[in-house]
């Protein structure tokens, strides 16, 4: 049981370190997608960003990070900014090789 433990904890806390990079990499070339993922992290992040902060490993402050770089990634899709580098990219990676 003490095994089972440690690993829930282990994963939590791993994602808990990860978790404010994640709206930011995730889904980057759909703009739909990448929004609502933003407001997922963010919905997370304000959950657990809450009660994290009497924990001993002070996550909390991990998630509430979350939720800075959620609103930035809900911000520029919403905005439409990323669109430009997006096509940018298309036109690079997808034009015929001669």
């Amino acid at each position: 049981m003490k095994i089972l433990i440690t690993a829930l904890a282990v994963a939590f806390l791993c994602t808990a370190y990860a978790w404010p990079v994640i709206p930011l990499l995730i889904y980057p070339m759909n703009r739909r997608r990448g929004f609502w993922a933003a407001l997922y992290c963010c919905a997370v992040g304000v959950l657990f960003g809450i009660g994290g902060q009497y924990a001993h490993f002070n996550i909390g402050a991990f998630f509430e990070a979350a939720i800075f770089t959620s609103v930035v990634r809900a911000a520029a899709e919403a905005a439409g900014i990323l669109e430009k580098p997006r096509n940018a990219w298309r036109k690079r990676h997808t034009a015929p090789v001669e």
